[in-house]
C-alpha cells in the first residue's frame, strides 16, 4: 500500500502535537510555516521542510492546517482547488461566513474536511455520546460541561471584543460535545467576564458561560475558564441527567498524584492519546477506511454556535438559532 502523504501547516505546539501522531501513524509529513520554524521542526521528527505553500500542497494527500485562525480560509480554499483533503484545527474559520466558504467549497470539489476538535476523541466524552446515543439515559436530559486551562501567551491577533474571545476559543469544544451529544440547538444565551480583547496580558483571566436550548428539549450549559496560572493544571468535567440516571465525570478525580519532588503539575493518563485516537482516524480515513467521528458540517456548526454565544454576550440578549426543519 503506498504511503499516505500530508502537508502540515504551521509549526507551533498544535502542530508538534498532530506532527508526533502523523509520524507514529506511518503517514510521509512535509511542512511549511511562515514563521520560520519549520526546518527545525521537521529535523527533530524527520519529516521534511518546504519554503512555500504550493510546494507544500502540491502531490499531497491532504493538508492539515494548524496556523492562527485568521489564515485557514486561504490555506484551506488553496488546498481544495487542488483536490486535496483538509484537517483543520479548531476553530475552522474567524465567522461563520468564512466557514460556510470552506464547507461549501469541499462538498461542490468533492474534498473530505475533518475539523481537529480532539476533545471529541476523549474516553469519557465517547462513552457518554454513547450511553445518550443508546437512549440509557432517558428523556428531559439537563448537563453541564466544564473547561478550564491556563492562557499562558498573549493573543497574536488583532481580536475586537465583540468577536467573544474565550467564548469562541476555548468554548468550542464544549459547544461541539454539547452539539455532538444533544444534536441541533435553536437558541445560544451566554456571557462573559474577563479579558476578551487582544492582545490579552500574559496570564489572562476570563469565565465564558452559555446556555443552549436543544431541538430536542435538552438544555446544556457550557462554562469554559482561563486561569491565571498553569496550577491546577487542565480540567475537564460534565454532568448530565435524564429521565434514565445521571453520569459524571471530572479529569481531577485521579491528579492528586504525589512525586518525590513535590505535587505534580500535570497528569498524562494511561492509553492513547487524544490526539493519536484522533489523527489515527484521520488516516485511516485518508486511506479509504470508514468515516471519523466529526466532519465539514460539525466545524460549521460549532462556528456557528460560538459565534451566536458571543452576539448573545455582547447584546445581553437570547440569540435565536435557525435550525433546517424546525420550527421558530
Amino acid at each position: 500500500m503506498r504511503q499516505l502523504e500530508v502537508a502540515l501547516i504551521g509549526a507551533g505546539l498544535i502542530a508538534r502535537f498532530h506532527l508526533q501522531e502523523w509520524v507514529d501513524a506511518g503517514v510521509a509529513v512535509r511542512i511549511h510555516s511562515n514563521d520560520g520554524r519549520a526546518a527545525e521542526l521537521a529535523s527533530e521528527f524527520g519529516a521534511r521542510a518546504v519554503g512555500s505553500l504550493a510546494e507544500a500542497l502540491n502531490g499531497v494527500d491532504a493538508v492539515d492546517i494548524c496556523t492562527p485562525t485568521s489564515t485557514h480560509r486561504e490555506i484551506a480554499l488553496a488546498a481544495i482547488s487542488k483536490g486535496v483533503d483538509v484537517v483543520c484545527e479548531k476553530p475552522l474559520a474567524a465567522t461563520a461566513a468564512e466557514a460556510e466558504d470552506i464547507v461549501d467549497a469541499a462538498e461542490q470539489a468533492g474534498v473530505r474536511l475533518y475539523p481537529a476538535h480532539y476533545v471529541r476523541f476523549a474516553p469519557a466524552f465517547a462513552r457518554l455520546h454513547d450511553l445518550v446515543a443508546s437512549g440509557r439515559m432517558g428523556e428531559g436530559a439537563v448537563a453541564r460541561f466544564c473547561f478550564s486551562a491556563y492562557h499562558p501567551r498573549p493573543w497574536t491577533e488583532p481580536i475586537s471584543a465583540q468577536s467573544g474571545g474565550i467564548l469562541t476559543d476555548q468554548m468550542l469544544h464544549g459547544v461541539d460535545i454539547a452539539y455532538w451529544i444533544f444534536g441541533e440547538v435553536v437558541r445560544v444565551y451566554a456571557c462573559y467576564q474577563g479579558e476578551i480583547a487582544a492582545p490579552a496580558p500574559e496570564g489572562t483571566v476570563a469565565t465564558g458561560t452559555a446556555v443552549l436550548t436543544h431541538a430536542n428539549g435538552a438544555i446544556s450549559q457550557v462554562v469554559s475558564r482561563w486561569t491565571a496560572t498553569p496550577h491546577p493544571p487542565v480540567r475537564v468535567a460534565f454532568h448530565v441527567s435524564g429521565t434514565g440516571g445521571t453520569v459524571s465525570h471530572d479529569s481531577r478525580w485521579p491528579q492528586q498524584v504525589r512525586v518525590a519532588d513535590g505535587l505534580a503539575g500535570d497528569f498524562g493518563y494511561g492509553g492513547t492519546s487524544v490526539f493519536a485516537a484522533e489523527i489515527r482516524e484521520f488516516a485511516a480515513a485518508f486511506a479509504g477506511g470508514p468515516e471519523p467521528r466529526l466532519g465539514a458540517r460539525d466545524a460549521l456548526a460549532a462556528v456557528r454556535l460560538t459565534q451566536a454565544a458571543a452576539e448573545s454576550a455582547w447584546t445581553g440578549r437570547a440569540v435565536e438559532v435557525p435550525v433546517k426543519g424546525v420550527a421558530a
